[in-house]
This record gives structure tokens, sequence and C-alpha cells, in this order.
């Protein structure tokens, strides 16, 4: 099983960091396909490839889990560039 990990520390209150969260899983959705639901304050996203990730939003901070099974673990480097590039794309670094 692969593991990709992305957290980053952002200048935005939780219901904007919510709104970055959701931003995020509507683009890794329109790519990879899959679905994500929310799960408390954090959202699950799942694919059936394989692929079942928790984006956690808080004041301050994004943490995006993924857990790739044997299947899906080859698109590591391209989930994480797009999460990166959705992220650096909303918060304008």
């Amino acid at each position: 099983m692969s593991h990709v990990q992305v957290c980053r520390e952002v200048d935005l209150n939780a219901q904007e960091c919510s709104a970055l969260a959701e931003t995020l899983l509507d683009k890794l959705v329109d790519k990879f396909g899959g679905s994500y639901r929310p799960q408390g304050d954090n959202y699950r996203y799942r694919h059936t490839a394989g692929v079942d990730a928790t984006v956690e939003p808080k004041q301050g901070t994004l943490l995006v889990n993924v857990k790739l099974g044997f299947m899906t673990r080859a698109l590591a480097p391209q989930l994480e560039a797009e999460m990166n590039r959705v992220l650096d794309e909303y918060l304008d670094v």
C-alpha cells in the first residue's frame, strides 16, 4: 500500500478551509473519478479502484491523507502533483 500526505498551512478560517477542501475534492473527482462525502468536520474520498482519502480542513491547516491500494499506487506522483497544483492555484502561490 502506498501513502500520500499533503499538509498545507493556510491563512484561512475554518469555513474558508472547508471550501478549499471541497474545491480540491471536486477537482480530484473530475480528474480521477470517485466520490466524496462529509464525515463530521472532515471529508472522505473513495474510489473503487483502491483509493481512500481523508481531508481534514481546520483553521490554518489543510491535511490530506491518501491511501492507495496495489492497483493504484502508480498514481501516487500524479495524485500528489494534482493536489499541490489545485492548492497552489487556490492559494495563489
